[in-house]
């Protein structure tokens, strides 16, 4: 049984996990300023989107739904791995992460990173010549245009996401091909969470409040395979403090 949000600070759900344990060429045509296909990242055109939701009880916090405009950008088609984090390390650009079992493992190397803070996750982007998302960006890329309720549409499908135990731990990258957003961004629903830039706020002409509002957490997105499949759509949000380094929480990167 989930507990309701005003019950429990919401981010004690991530808490639990730690407990238990390439892109094809795009067209830019539609906007001046991004010319060029780049490499592992898919591209969202500008326009308007429906970000969050009226259709849920339990994700107060993401009402009301409401229209944001947006300029085009890129984000990765994929979460970032163990090998690619390491190169930042070997550049000592990135702090390792703070628990190193599975960054070591070669068997992981193209799972998802973990274990790294929103701080060590902004190092990243900032040296591979990016940014984390922010929050709307997160939510256009992975529900597009349509607003779907997960990136591959409104109904759900367990063989689209590794999300609610159906793995006892992270997927390789890749891994959920049929999963993958309108733009084709890859595994924005489970597998691990991931950092955006934002501070966690309330909606544009939301009636939720929330003693956690301000700049005291961080917004995470996506679900992880240690959560329940509801906290994989695309609209749900969840926090967490950005010095912690969590075992479901990774990211991926976005630039304009």
């Amino acid at each position: 049984m989930r507990i309701h949000k005003n019950a429990v600070p919401r981010f004690q759900r991530l808490f639990q996990g730690i407990l238990i344990f390439v892109m094809l060429p795009v067209s830019c045509t539609s906007t001046g300023s991004i010319s060029a296909p780049q490499q592992g990242m898919v591209f969202v055109p500008a326009g308007t989107f429906r970000m969050g939701t009226d259709l849920s009880e339990s994700d107060a916090d993401a009402t009301p739904q409401h229209s944001v405009m947006l300029e085009a950008f890129w984000i990765d088609r994929d979460e970032v791995t163990n090998a690619d984090y390491r190169v930042c390390v070997q550049a000592d650009a990135c702090p390792e992460p703070q628990d190193l079992r599975f960054y070591d493992d070669l068997a992981y190397a193209r799972h998802p990173v973990a274990f790294v803070t929103w701080y060590a996750a902004q190092d990243y982007c900032e040296w591979a010549g990016k940014r984390l998302p922010n929050e709307a960006e997160w939510e256009k890329a992975a529900r597009g245009e349509e607003a779907f309720s997960f990136p591959w549409g409104n109904k759900f499908d367990p063989g689209h996401l590794n999300a609610g135990h159906q793995l006892d731990g992270t997927a390789a990258i890749g891994s959920y091909p049929l999963g993958a957003s309108p733009f084709g961004a890859l595994d924005m629903a489970g597998n691990v969470w991931e950092w955006v830039a934002d501070w966690y706020a309330a909606y544009p002409g939301s009636s939720f409040q929330s003693d956690f509002y301000g700049e005291k957490y961080k917004v995470v997105r996506g679900g992880s395979w240690n959560h329940p499949v509801e906290d994989a759509h695309t609209y749900h949000r969840d926090i967490a403090h950005p010095a912690r380094a969590l075992a479901v929480v990774g990211f991926r990167c976005a630039k304009k």
